[in-house]
């Protein structure tokens, strides 16, 4: 099954004038560096600083969620220059957070056509990859490394391409180097799992997952990328252990997310191979009632499908 991700976009970091340190600091308080880029375009007198005021600020704007204001703002910066490349970028970023992927896609190439940046190959691998032209993700991930091998972003998303065209030992590489670039990078962990997972390596699922989980290694968590990572070990845990052990796991996760449709497709086949077939169903009713708008992967319907043989309902099979 391929997962939703939760992305995040490389930025890029343009030479900063001095009058500007302030609203170029990218600390967490976005209101506040919208206020000093304001100050800072009324203190700007020539097209470059005006620019880099107007680019930080809509990068501020669309830190909050305001997206519509960034917009604005970063229109502003264009009408300004259009040789900036990290407007066209962020502009990217904005269309990209309000779900246009071929809006973002198409100023990610207009960043392209001004400069030949890895921020902007980067961000353009993430959305090719939203589409699922992985081959093309693959290529600008590339030329993103040509330009900084060093680039912690590229590298993970390089290695979630390389993933699915099949070339999963390859793709470790790549998430262990945006690892050491990045330590606590959780997306580099959580994608490492699948990879660890197509090569079979079952045992290092959990322990790399282990790890992604530990406050040590990863001080600012996502929430939904560790669902994804607890799914992901439980999976692996069904690989390796018994019935009862694998049936325990599936119930403790389902303590914290009840309505984790892994955790609830593990317990299913957990409690049929343990010839619990009529528990198994009972388990599993919400996935037969699963809404449009939540993911089923085909082996979720497999699962279901065993229980109705195990039951005798073949014309449910």
């Amino acid at each position: 099954m391929r997962h939703p991700l939760v992305l995040i976009l490389a930025v890029l970091l343009p030479a900063i004038p001095a009058w500007s340190q302030t609203c170029a600091d990218r600390s967490g308080n976005y209101t506040a560096r919208i206020s000093l880029c304001d100050q800072a375009l009324d203190a700007s007198d020539n097209p470059g600083d005006a620019a880099f005021a107007l680019a930080m600020k809509g990068e501020a704007q669309r830190l909050l969620g305001d997206c519509e204001a960034a917009a604005v703002t970063l229109q502003q910066a264009l009408e300004v220059t259009l040789d900036n490349s990290w407007v066209w970028v962020e502009l990217g970023n904005v269309r990209h957070d309000q779900g246009d992927l071929a809006g973002a896609l198409a100023h990610y190439s207009a960043a392209l056509a001004v400069e030949d940046h890895a921020d902007a190959w980067a961000n353009r691998a993430e959305a090719w990859w939203q589409f699922r032209m992985d081959q093309r993700c693959s290529d600008d991930a590339d030329n993103a490394l040509r330009l900084d091998p060093e680039h912690a972003f590229a590298n993970e998303i390089k290695g979630r391409c390389v993933t699915v065209l099949g070339r999963a030992q390859e793709a470790i590489s790549y998430f262990d180097m945006a690892i050491a670039l990045a330590p606590g990078y959780q997306n580099a962990y959580w994608n490492k799992l699948a990879a660890l997972a197509v090569l079979g390596r079952h045992q290092e699922v959990i322990t790399t997952a282990d790890k992604a989980m530990s406050p040590d290694v990863v001080p600012i968590p996502n929430p939904v990328i560790e669902v994804d990572i607890l799914s992901r070990r439980l999976m692996a845990v069904a690989q390796m252990e018994s019935p009862e052990t694998v049936t325990a796991g599936a119930l403790a996760l389902l303590a914290r997310y009840p309505d984790n449709l892994t955790a609830l497709h593990i317990l299913g086949r957990a409690l049929l191979d343990a010839g619990k077939a009529a528990e198994a169903d009972a388990a599993t009713q919400i996935l037969r009632s699963t809404p449009d708008d939540k993911q089923m992967a085909a082996i979720f319907h497999d699962t279901l499908a065993r229980i109705d043989v195990a039951l005798g309902r073949l014309d449910d099979v």
